[in-house]
């Protein structure tokens, strides 16, 4: 996977903040700066698929961690907080940011038709489908200075989708979350009643 080194962590704050030290990718520019051409935009797509078939999610595809070498080639970098074995929709938005991190520099049309050589149609139906403001919220400041909404291009180049949630709220995440809030509100009421028992309130 053509990502920069890891070469180890450094402890920033002592058990509280740590930093993960990686290789510096010499000559490469962010992807928001470099050319994107076809050769570039095929290998930031092969990037995606090979993830993809290895069960893998990036999760922040931005302009900022897609990297271009002198030879073309892209690196993502900032790949600590990647997911191993996510769901189908993690992996999705992970290919509809690379569509819309390559469509800033050049254009929607473009991208959609190299994607293909890569993924079906129905692919990146669905990861236009699955992708939102919560999925790519630092992508969203930069598409909107393109002054072309990306999003609604390349849902016009894909087939009709209808529209994804990425987080689903089951009836087992509103009861933990109902639970976790009466909890804290019972603990807040503990020691409220203990500090005016004590006469600290």
């Amino acid at each position: 996977m053509p990502v920069a080194d890891p070469y180890g962590i450094v402890e920033i704050v002592p058990e509280r903040e740590y930093l993960l030290v990686t290789q510096f990718i010499d000559g490469a520019r962010e992807s928001g700066e470099a050319v994107i051409d076809e050769a570039v935009i095929d290998d930031a797509l092969r990037v995606v698929r090979l993830m993809w078939d290895a069960g893998l999610a990036h999760r922040d595809i931005k302009p900022a961690n897609v990297l271009v070498r002198g030879d073309k080639k892209v690196a993502l970098i900032d790949v600590a907080f990647g997911q191993v074995r996510p769901s189908p929709w993690r992996q999705a938005a992970d290919l509809a940011n690379m569509m819309l991190v390559l469509a800033i520099r050049s254009t929607p049309e473009l991208v959609y038709e190299r994607a293909l050589r890569l993924f079906t149609p129905h692919d990146v139906a669905e990861a236009f489908a699955a992708t939102s403001e919560v999925t790519r919220p630092s992508l969203h400041k930069m598409m909107r200075s393109a002054g072309e909404d990306l999003v609604a291009c390349f849902r016009e180049l894909a087939p009709p989708h209808p529209p994804i949630k990425v987080q689903r709220w089951s009836v087992r995440r509103i009861g933990l979350t109902t639970g976790v809030v009466l909890s804290g509100l019972v603990a807040i009421l503990i020691i409220s009643s203990n500090l005016q028992t004590a006469g600290l309130l």
